[in-house]
């Protein structure tokens, strides 16, 4: 398998020579425009086979800069702004990438005819920012809506009859309540602070400003072009036409030239021969469940809106095959998932530390990994986050909605006949009785120790360690790390060069990267359930699993 790896490496840079040689001289020198657009997965999404358009990921982007970064006539880069809809470990990853161009000896421009928080977060790792004088910097801080329906579901007639472990598992709190409760209020303004400490640390640092006179301007905003430039916050006014002037070297006038026209013409870099054994990728996105994983083919405005989810056999089956693949020397799971199912979670888990005893397992978490998404992650042997990573949310949930007066409001009227006390415990028709509550309570508390041993023995922690940072507590990346959650922040491929020195590899040496599809398996499942998780995929984990370990919302800033 080494020597056609090495072919394929071999034929590569023929091909790769042959193009360099042939690349065009350019008298001037070149910027290339790049815009940054979409949410930027960390790689490439399953998607029908009837999507031929597939958003760029993180991993794409990451190579075409690369690619730019190593030719000599690319002088720098004019970033661009569309439509970024990133969350934010992701727009951390964007700024990590953007700093490696930077740091290869290459300019980076912003030019931003308006921007957000977020947009101008990405943008402010930059040499300059410009904006035209009509432009307008929204960088308004941070903000947190959370909407609660208890009492417009008891005005229909439905209950949500909910147990919770512990105190700071809130994720059935907008559903069963009018109001944000005390420990819900508390670990949210937790990971704002967090967020915004970090979010404006960074700025202040990379537009050489005190955090104190950045906040300043945030308080101030949104500010007119000219205002931000006054600010600090930006470097020129310009319009897109000045561009080249304000770019020029002397009499050299650069040429500004996209992506899409100066793509062919760039000097590819060289792979290196004899390759080291390859890191397989396994992903785990989305809400996780019982089940196969599966792709929602709509964009719709639901709970828990994920297009993919993570379904624990198809997870599991891919899991196996990099196991016993020799090809791979380790395995990084990337998590982007707010959890789900608790006994998903917990199959997965298996599987992670099984494979984990036979080759180095690192988890990569994304935007979110919290609840169950930390829980299949706590089995690596080392893991890896971004600062504004959301994490932790170590608790469990469990119960069900009452709909009885609902249907008697329409008219519908249910008798049910069961043999056996608890026959009728998760019927949507029958309250939860005293004798109900005791043995779901009792039942969550078991998952709930299980969940806390799996972290200490995971992380080499105390049980009564993890019980501190526990307690359904949301943390940030930066916080999780600090409490031992993770072992290390960084980006995606700090995750890889993690793999590689657990593989024995210096960091500097090219690994293939290979994502590892599961192996096809012949499954028998209900058409309407596989229509419901199609197009509701959270909505369907929370409604048909009885206790669930999940994280229901997500920062983002705008």
């Amino acid at each position: 398998m080494r020597f056609a790896t090495w072919l394929v490496d071999l034929a590569y840079d023929a091909l790769a020579l042959a193009g360099n040689a042939l690349a065009l001289s350019r008298g001037r020198p070149v910027y290339v425009l790049v815009d940054l657009s979409g949410e930027y997965p960390e790689y490439r999404p399953r998607t029908p086979w009837w999507v031929r358009r597939r958003p760029e990921s993180l991993e794409d982007l990451r190579g075409r800069l690369r690619v730019l970064a190593a030719d000599p006539a690319v002088a720098g880069l004019v970033v661009t702004v569309s439509d970024l809809r990133a969350g934010l470990a992701t727009v951390q990853s964007l700024r990590r990438a953007l700093a490696g161009v930077r740091a290869a000896g290459k300019r980076v421009i912003a030019y931003l005819p308006e921007a957000s928080t977020h947009i101008y977060y990405t943008a402010s790792v930059a040499d300059a920012v410009i904006m035209p004088e009509s432009g307008t910097l929204n960088l308004v801080g941070l903000a947190l809506e959370a909407t609660f329906l208890g009492d417009a579901l008891a005005r229909l007639g439905v209950t949500g009859e909910f147990e919770q472990i512990a105190e700071y598992k809130t994720a059935v709190e907008p559903l069963v309540r009018e109001a944000m409760p005390a420990p819900m209020r508390e670990a949210l303004n937790a990971v704002l602070d967090s967020v915004y400490d970090d979010m404006t640390a960074r700025i202040a640092e990379a537009r050489r400003l005190t955090p104190a006179d950045l906040r300043r301007a945030v308080c101030d905003a949104p500010l007119p072009a000219r205002a931000a430039r006054d600010a600090g916050l930006i470097d020129a006014t310009l319009y897109e036409d000045e561009l080249p002037d304000y770019l020029a070297e002397g009499n050299r006038v650069p040429a500004l030239v996209p992506w899409g026209l100066v793509r062919r013409r760039l000097r590819r870099p060289l792979r290196r021969l004899g390759a080291a054994p390859a890191i397989g990728v396994i992903t785990v996105r989305g809400p996780i469940h019982m089940g196969e994983s599966r792709v929602r083919p709509l964009s719709l405005p639901l709970p828990f809106g994920a297009g993919e989810t993570a379904g624990h056999a198809t997870v599991i089956r891919a899991i196996r095959a990099a196991e016993h693949d020799r090809r791979f020397g380790a395995i990084v799971l990337a998590v982007d998932s707010p959890g789900g199912s608790a006994l998903a979670s917990d199959l997965i888990w298996r599987a992670v530390a099984r494979a984990n005893r036979v080759k180095p397992v690192v988890a990569f978490l994304g935007n979110v990994a919290a609840s169950g998404g930390y829980y299949v992650a706590a089995a690596a042997r080392r893991i890896v986050c971004l600062p504004g990573t959301l994490t932790g949310s170590i608790g469990v949930i469990g119960g069900k909605f009452n709909i009885r007066h609902l249907a008697e409001r329409a008219g519908v009227h249910r008798e049910l006949l069961a043999r056996g006390e608890a026959a009728a415990l998760f019927s949507p028709f029958m309250p939860f009785s005293a004798a109900d509550r005791r043995r779901l309570r009792a039942l969550m508390e078991d998952i709930y120790e299980r969940f806390v041993a799996r972290v200490a023995e995971g992380r080499a922690l105390a049980p009564e360690a993890v019980r501190a940072v526990a307690r359904g507590r949301v943390w940030t990346g930066r916080q999780a790390h600090g409490h031992g959650l993770v072992d290390q922040l960084g980006d995606f491929t700090d995750a890889l060069d993690a793999a590689k020195h657990l593989m024995g590899v210096a960091a500097p040496r090219r690994v293939a990267v290979v994502h590892v599809r599961a192996p096809n398996a012949v499954s028998i499942s209900r058409p309407m359930a596989s229509v419901r998780h199609l197009l509701t995929p959270g909505l369907a984990a929370l409604l048909e699993e009885p206790i669930l370990t999940l994280l229901p919302w997500e920062i983002s800033i705008r």
